[in-house]
C-alpha cells in the first residue's frame, strides 16, 4: 500500500482534495486498497475549505513523515506561498531518496514553484493563474496541458483534472485495469483526449449565446474527422456563412476554419500521446493526410510534428 500525505490549508479547494483522494480510494486489487491518504495541516489543527466545510487533520505537515508522497491541492494558496516553513518541508521532501512524489493540483503548483522544486522543469496549473506564474521564470509553464510529470513531480491543470492526474498515477503504479476500474467507479474517462485548451473549447460551446452554435461546436469537438467546410458548418448550425462567421468571432474569438483546425490539433495531440501512428493520427483527427497536419502543427507550435512527438509524445 502506498501512503499519501494530503496537505490541507485555509481556503483549500474542496474538489482539489476530494477528486484525487476519491480516485485513489477507488484503486483496488482483489478489493484491497492500494493507497492510504493521510490529511495534514501546517500545525495539525482543523482548517476550513473555500466552500466552508471544516476539515480535521490526522497530523501536521512534516519533512520527516514516513508517507511516500505529498499531495498539494489548490485554492487559497497565496497565503501559503509566503510560509517559509512550508517551503523548507517541500524542499526536504523533494530531496529525499527513494520514489517519493510531489503531486500538485490546480494552483497548488504555485506552492511548489515558490519552493524552487519546479525550477527547470515543465509544469502546468489552472489557466486563471497565467499572470501569477510569470514571477516564476525558471519554470517551463505549459497551460495547454492537463497533467505534467517531471522528475517525480506531478502538476495538473486544476479542479477536475486532479482526477485525471490521479488516474494517470494509478495506471503507472497498478496497471491499466486497476485505473480503468477506478475510472468506471467515478464514471469518468480514463484518459481525456487533448489538452486543457480542448476542454476550454467545450466550454465555449456551452456558454455560447446561440444554441445552434453550441450544438455545432460540440459536434465539431466530438467528430473532428468529418469534412467541416464553412458551408457544412453553416448548414449544421442553420444559418448562412456570414452569420456563422460573425457568431464564431463573437463567442469563440476565432473564425470557423481556425476553430476546426485548433480542434483537430488538440485531438491529434491526444492520439500522439498514446503513440498512435502518424498517418492514423492525421486521418482520425480530420486532417486527412500527414502534410496538412504538419502544416497545422507548424502554424500552431512552430515545430514539425516529429519534433513535437519527441518533446511531448
Amino acid at each position: 500500500m502506498r501512503t499519501i500525505d494530503v496537505f490541507l490549508f485555509e481556503g483549500v479547494n474542496l474538489l482539489d482534495v476530494s477528486g484525487p483522494v476519491q480516485a485513489f480510494e477507488a484503486a483496488k486489487v482483489d478489493r484491497k486498497s492500494q493507497y492510504e491518504c493521510r490529511f495534514v495541516t501546517i500545525d495539525g489543527e482543523p482548517v476550513k475549505a473555500s466552500c466552508g466545510l471544516r476539515m480535521l487533520a490526522d497530523d501536521e505537515l512534516s519533512a520527516a513523515s514516513k508517507s511516500h508522497d505529498l499531495l498539494i491541492p489548490g485554492g487559497g494558496v497565496d497565503a501559503v506561498i509566503k510560509e517559509g516553513r512550508i517551503q523548507s518541508i517541500i524542499q526536504a521532501r523533494a530531496a529525499r531518496a527513494g520514489d517519493g512524489r510531489l503531486i500538485s493540483i490546480c494552483s497548488g503548483a504555485l506552492i511548489l514553484a515558490a519552493s524552487g522544486v519546479l525550477d527547470g522543469l515543465d509544469a502546468t496549473t489552472h489557466w486563471s493563474r497565467a499572470k501569477d506564474i510569470k514571477k516564476y521564470k525558471e519554470v517551463c509553464w505549459d497551460l495547454d496541458r492537463i497533467c505534467v510529470e517531471e522528475d517525480r513531480i506531478f502538476t495538473s491543470a486544476g479542479v477536475t483534472t486532479g482526477i485525471d492526474l490521479a488516474l494517470a498515477i494509478i495506471r503507472a503504479d497498478c496497471g491499466r485495469d486497476v485505473a480503468l476500474g477506478a475510472a468506471r467507479e467515478l464514471v469518468v474517462q480514463l484518459h481525456r483526449t487533448g489538452g486543457q485548451s480542448q476542454y476550454a473549447m467545450h466550454l465555449a460551446g456551452q456558454f455560447s449565446r446561440d444554441n445552434s452554435l453550441a450544438h455545432l461546436i460540440e459536434k465539431i469537438v466530438s467528430q473532428p474527422q468529418l469534412d467541416w467546410t464553412l458551408e457544412e458548418m453553416a448548414q449544421t448550425a442553420g444559418m448562412n456563412t456570414r452569420t456563422l462567421s460573425r457568431h464564431f468571432q463573437r463567442d469563440v474569438q476565432q473564425s470557423p476554419a481556425q476553430f476546426v483546425e485548433h480542434t483537430r490539433i488538440e485531438h491529434a495531440r491526444g492520439l500522439l500521446k498514446d503513440n498512435v501512428p502518424l498517418k492514423q493520427v492525421a486521418q482520425d483527427s480530420g486532417f486527412g493526410d500527414l502534410q496538412r497536419m504538419r502544416r497545422a502543427f507548424q502554424r500552431r507550435f512552430g515545430v514539425h510534428v516529429s519534433d513535437y512527438v519527441k518533446a511531448f509524445g
